[in-house]
């Protein structure tokens, strides 16, 4: 019965729990790294959708998913099956995951050039594909907050699945750009151009994306499927679910005033992060006019970077507690995320082509993905603390509302940001559509360096501001878990 030993404070969780838990991460990282890298680009450049549009699809499909992320954490809360809470959406979502994904990036030649039937299928199958992510990711977090309630083993848990989420991130964007996205004629004006910038590139990567999302999701549902019956059940005095219900308990958790703290710091990080995201193709496209086979070196040198700050960051919220870690990281990060871009338009970098200038870029992105390794395992675990809280004041133990909440105030954010991203470069930037690498003007580029760098940075500040602000310390937390233990105890007697 060691395996079984998640929901136990005195026996450690097997390895190989934990390893499948965190094989989990490679889906759900395969679609983002397919969706976030190449949405926007393949959208705009390939097939001529407007940037604004693109951003607008892509924020409906996010507020939708910030609405089905707390729905599907009550819902996994409330399950009762002989496979436990969680596992039956972890069986579940995979398969229509796939199959929405496919369709993003395979629309009917009919809808090309045809700018509102190309926006609704856009927004349409982007909307189901949130929902299919959400149906797996929160039960699969929810999961990891309560195989273990040791301060320690959680944050084992959840670098496990920060690691898993690089390699995968990473192994993905060398795969995509070394084998999928090379130099190529494109079939609408015979110019040769990346991979990115031709609709036929993309069929064999979304097929090759489709069959990683169908074999993770499901190891890790099979892997850990045995821990989950030794865990918490559904109690039995839950009142009736009714949209009323569901927005007071979503409510209910802004109550606490560390998990209102992570929220509101979360909202301005993510706007950073849907700017980051949305830009980041077109940086490396036309600003600095990288080919595919450099472009895919930044996966070789992240995931490496991010394993280690997803190793060290248990040892160091060990050493120094949660909130230095995350403050600490997340100033990092920050700093990472700009810096190239702003010491170019400062005129301090080597120019486009010269030998020095991948190797700057690579440096700054490995510092880039340590600390944003260090800070993703953090926050998780700092999440966990606060439902061990909530558990003290409610006598619940709800990982899927709380962790579905965070996300839900986290992609309404984050849709701001993809919004935002596409308004600039549409009305900002001025982008034109097909434009090929080399070939665009200086004013444009340096709009888009100012759009990646200053004002990318300015909502992460604020970010951390916030986060500082935190106050569940492990003296603290170590407090309510014997409080807890003891009514436990009393109760049972």
């Amino acid at each position: 019965m060691a395996e079984l030993s998640g929901s136990s404070a005195d026996q450690p969780l097997a390895f190989r729990i934990k390893l499948a838990f965190g094989i989990g991460a490679v889906g759900e990282a395969a679609y983002i790294g397919m969706f976030n890298t190449f949405i926007t680009i393949y959208y705009n450049q390939a097939i001529g959708l407007s940037n604004t549009l693109i951003g607008v699809a892509v924020m409906l499909a996010l507020i939708a998913d910030a609405v089905t992320d707390p729905l599907v954490g009550m819902m996994s809360d409330r399950h009762r099956s002989p496979r436990g809470r969680r596992h039956p959406f972890l069986w579940a979502a995979p398969l229509p995951l796939a199959v929405a994904l496919y369709a993003i990036f395979n629309p009917p030649e009919s809808l090309i050039g045809q700018t509102y039937a190309l926006f609704a299928w856009l927004a349409f199958w982007t909307i189901l594909s949130r929902a299919f992510v959400t149906l797996f990711n929160v039960p699969h977090l929810a999961l990891g907050g309560e195989l273990s309630k040791q301060q320690h083993e959680r944050s084992q848990l959840f670098s496990a699945n920060t690691i898993f989420t690089y390699l995968a991130g990473s192994g993905f964007a060398y795969f995509a750009w070394s084998f999928f996205q090379g130099e190529r004629e494109r079939a609408s004006d015979g110019v040769m151009v990346p991979g990115q910038l031709d609709p036929a590139a993309y069929l064999p990567l979304v097929i090759f994306v489709c069959a990683v999302i169908l074999i993770s999701i499901w190891t890790c549902a099979a892997g850990t499927a045995k821990a989950a019956r030794g865990l918490s059940k559904r109690p039995d005095d839950l009142p009736s679910f009714t949209f009323v219900y569901f927005f007071k308990t979503l409510l209910r958790t802004l109550r606490n005033r560390n998990y209102l703290i992570l929220l509101c710091g979360y909202f301005f990080f993510m706007i950073t992060s849907g700017i980051y995201d949305t830009l980041n193709v077109f940086i490396n496209t036309y600003f600095w006019e990288l080919e595919p086979n450099q472009i895919r070196w930044f996966g070789v040198f992240g995931a490496p970077s991010a394993v280690l700050g997803a190793l060290a960051a248990p040892y160091l919220m060990k050493k120094f507690d949660r909130k230095p870690v995350l403050v600490g990281s997340l100033l990092g990060a920050v700093l990472f995320a700009q810096l190239v871009v702003d010491l170019r338009l400062l005129g301090f970098l080597p120019e486009n082509g010269d030998p020095w200038l991948l190797p700057f870029l690579l440096a700054n992105a490995a510092g880039f993905f340590f600390t944003v390794g260090i800070g993703g395992v953090t926050v998780y675990s700092m999440i966990g603390d606060v439902i061990d809280e909530n558990e003290l004041v409610t006598s619940l133990r709800e990982e899927g509302l709380f962790y579905s909440a965070r996300a839900f105030f986290a992609k309404a954010s984050y849709s701001v940001g993809h919004f935002v991203a596409g308004v600039l470069l549409d009305f900002f930037v001025r982008l034109p559509f097909e434009a090929v690498p080399g070939q665009v003007s200086q004013d444009v580029l340096t709009r888009l360096g100012i759009t990646a760098g200053p004002i990318m940075g300015g909502a992460a500040l604020v970010a951390v501001f916030i986060y500082a602000r935190y106050q569940l310390d492990r003296r603290r937390h170590a407090e309510i878990i014997a409080e807890i233990e003891a009514r436990g105890s009393g109760q049972s007697a």
